[in-house]
């Protein structure tokens, strides 16, 4: 969370920065000044002029405000591998929240009243002691689609919390992004775990997150809801 307000923070006064610096531009080229009137209870009435370089020195000082916060880094605890573990998935876990996913163990739920969105953070099965992997598997879930093909039972009852595995369409984070190549996210005693979380960060925001809102309705998951029956995920 604190990553998400900095980079607001930043992009913000990267933007009052750059609209100060083009006041004090502008007031340069065209020869303005900008004077006011200042009065106060207790004293005479006093010409205030502002020229072009007060806003160009507010603009370097809020720069160096937003390079400041850009570059401040939270100050870690030391952690072993499965801290480090728990410290990127809590990451996630946060993350996925703020954009209303519940949570179940490792499975991440979302619905808009007419499909849900799945998300599951996979282990590797040769997970050890030195190295910990894991990669992230999404779905768009259906009523229709899971009545058809998952209710093997003929119970009629929709599942509460659906799982990735249970959707319509499923996609593994390296389908999604423009190489499409497998990837696996590592952890060993030498991972920088917000150099990691960044990247996790980053591919949730650019890919998942964008891949969720192609689908809103069933009939947007209807002509591709068979892609991974014929072999399309794995």
């Amino acid at each position: 969370m604190k990553n998400r307000f900095q980079r607001q923070g930043f992009i913000v006064l990267m933007v009052c920065s750059a609209i100060m610096l083009g006041i004090g531009i502008f007031m340069f080229v065209t020869d303005v000044d900008s004077t006011s009137i200042v009065t106060s209870r207790y004293s005479n009435p006093t010409e205030w002029t502002i020229s072009w370089q007060t806003p160009v020195f507010g603009a370097i000082v809020i720069l160096i405000l937003g390079i400041l916060i850009k570059i401040d880094k939270p100050k870690l605890p030391k952690m072993d591998i499965q801290g480090k573990r728990t410290f990127v998935f809590e990451k996630i876990t946060d993350y996925l929240k703020e954009n209303d996913f519940k949570k179940r163990g490792n499975h991440f739920f979302k619905s808009n009243g007419e499909i849900g969105y799945c998300v599951n953070i996979q282990n590797d099965k040769w997970n050890d002691a030195n190295q910990i992997r894991f990669t992230l598997n999404v779905g768009i879930f259906t009523e229709a689609f899971w009545l058809e093909c998952e209710d093997f039972k003929n119970t009629g009852i929709i599942p509460t919390f659906p799982k990735e595995y249970e959707c319509a369409i499923r996609k593994r984070i390296g389908g999604l992004l423009p190489v499409k190549e497998d990837k696996w996210y590592c952890i060993t005693s030498c991972t920088d775990v917000m150099k990691l979380w960044n990247e996790i960060e980053r591919d949730l925001t650019e890919y998942i997150l964008p891949f969720f809102t192609r689908y809103n309705t069933e009939s947007d998951v209807i002509p591709n809801q068979f892609i991974y029956r014929k072999g399309g995920k794995r």
